[in-house]
């Protein structure tokens, strides 16, 4: 016998009682109460090291039982806990529990988002996609480019040099060109209403058109198989993907700008869009040589930038107070170029790519 709380369901009234476990029946006794009940038809709560065992009656009932003589009872009468509750309590259980649940979150990341995303780009709207990539440009507008100052009759050559370019498979992919002048260095970028961004600097730098419309042609790659629109949604995350798959596509347009210069392509993302420049040029007969020292010139150009930067801060930090003040004009100066740097990098200038571009160029010779 053993002393509880018993609370009728109807009201706040705290009602002492007895308790006594006999052949799996739970009978209560105490001032006006007189109940009788099978053990089976009880919810128990589950053992906690500072809360009382709870057993939930039929008629809404509950019965509070503080004494830690419950639990034999309770066993002594035929109750087992539930096989959730004897895991948690198993430490080799919880931590094989725990694993999976981490296992499961990232592989989830690592292949359920992108999967999503993908699907998700597929049902994309024509006109919301074309929102987004307006929203973007002009974000770019605003924030990094000007108009070009690139030669009209430069840019005349290279739009119809492009233009009269076959796309892989017979592939028609739609396609805008704009050029702009940049105020972070050589570099062009795809956006997912099509546009392809080709700054002045990126011209002078390559200074061939081959190299250029290899460029384009990796640019292309990207607009063709949707990388920016299936990057970005993977950016703004599960919620914006179940959102527009149902339809309501609202916050990914407001959030278009918080994430959009962050947003880099994945290494799988770039070989494809390599891949997508190699078959074009192919197609077209034009050699890759070109595009390899482009490549070569851009990794040159960015770490000739990363050494400024890092002298920079090294001396910066020598000197003192007065470098400080310095930073401060300068640096910050340093860093607004260097920072967006990072967003534009979509095409990396490395030697797996390079290499690669040679070798299907010797092959094809």
């Amino acid at each position: 016998m053993i002393d509880a709380i018993y609370f009728d369901g109807q009201s706040s009234r705290r009602q002492p009682v007895t308790l006594v476990m006999h052949k799996r029946v739970v009978a209560m006794r105490g001032e006006g109460v007189k109940q009788s009940h099978r053990l089976s038809r009880l919810r128990v709560s589950e053992r906690l090291a500072h809360a009382p065992r709870i057993l939930y009656l039929p008629d809404g009932g509950r019965i509070h039982i503080s004494d830690p003589r419950v639990d034999k009872m309770l066993k002594a009468n035929g109750y087992r806990e539930p096989r959730v509750v004897r895991w948690q309590r198993n430490w080799p259980l919880s931590l094989l529990a725990l694993a999976g649940v981490l296992a499961l979150l990232l592989s989830g990341y690592q292949w359920g988002l992108p999967w999503a995303a993908d699907k998700a780009a597929l049902h994309m709207p024509a006109a919301l996609e074309q929102k987004i990539g307006d929203g973007e440009l002009e974000l770019l507008d605003e924030s990094f480019l000007a108009p070009s100052e690139l030669d009209p009759v430069v840019q005349a050559r290279l739009q119809r040099l492009f233009s009269q370019m076959k796309q892989p498979r017979g592939e028609r992919t739609p396609y805008r060109l704009e050029f702009r002048r940049s105020h972070v260095g050589p570099n062009a970028l795809a956006l997912p209403n099509g546009v392809i961004v080709m700054t002045d600097e990126l011209v002078k730098l390559a200074n061939n058109d081959q190299a250029v419309l290899g460029v384009l042609g990796h640019e292309l790659g990207h607009v063709q198989r949707r990388h920016s629109l299936r990057r970005l949604m993977q950016a703004l995350g599960v919620g914006v993907l179940v959102n527009v798959w149902i339809g309501d596509a609202s916050s990914m347009v407001t959030a278009v700008p918080t994430v959009l210069l962050d947003q880099k392509y994945s290494r799988d993302f770039e070989r494809e869009a390599d891949q997508y420049a190699i078959d074009m040029m192919q197609a077209n007969g034009l050699p890759l040589e070109p595009m390899a020292r482009l490549f070569e010139k851009m990794g040159k150009a960015h770490a000739g930038k990363d050494d400024a930067a890092s002298h920079r801060h090294e001396h910066d930090k020598q000197d003192g107070q007065r470098g400080k003040g310095r930073h401060t004009e300068e640096g910050d100066e340093e860093e607004e170029d260097s920072e967006p740097l990072d967003y534009f990098s979509s095409h990396p200038s490395d030697a797996e790519r390079i290499a690669k571009l040679r070798a299907v160029d010797r092959a094809g010779k």
